[in-house]
């Protein structure tokens, strides 16, 4: 504020200067002008940090491993039909080259409390970390599609062949 008290009689003058005014609102609205990118770049997400990626030389680790237990005892991994030493020994090695050991386990749901704790159990000690239920149909598991009778494969794109009723 400016007061002017010189000539003697006179009241005084009581005028507002603006000018620093504007000055310090101004330097203010650049100091915002320029903290306010860097306050916006430390609030964003926190990112995982950039991994490899590693190519995918086993077509089959995208696949998730089911071992299937059908209603005459059978058992398979990944409609594999196979014995449950060789299954455990396939699972072994599967198991071992992912990084996530998850499998699942589809049984018929006609088939005996039992087996399908034997087959979770012969699962676990293969090395899978979880072991999950899978209930894919209301008949049971899937089951491998039969070869055809002149030994020649299926044409690809077309339907795998129904399953035989007993």
């Amino acid at each position: 504020m400016a007061f002017k008290m010189r000539g003697g009689a006179k009241s005084a003058e009581s005028d507002i200067n603006v000018t620093p005014l504007i000055d310090v609102v101004l330097v203010l609205l650049i100091i915002f002008m320029v903290l306010t990118p860097r306050v916006i770049e430390e609030m964003s997400a926190n990112l995982p940090s950039k991994t490899e990626v590693k190519p995918n030389k086993d077509p089959d680790k995208d696949q998730p491993l089911v071992v299937a237990v059908y209603d005459n005892g059978d058992i398979a991994l990944n409609l594999k039909v196979m014995p449950k030493a060789e299954l455990a020994q396939e699972l072994k090695g599967r198991i071992a080259a992912r990084d996530q050991r998850v499998v699942f386990v589809d049984a018929h749901p006609n088939l005996e409390y039992g087996m399908v704790v034997d087959v979770m159990d012969l699962v676990r000690d293969a090395g899978a970390e979880r072991v999950g239920l899978a209930r894919l149909k209301d008949e049971g598991p899937a089951r491998p599609a039969a070869a055809p009778a002149d030994g020649a494969a299926p044409a690809e794109g077309a339907a795998p062949a129904a399953p035989a009723t007993p």
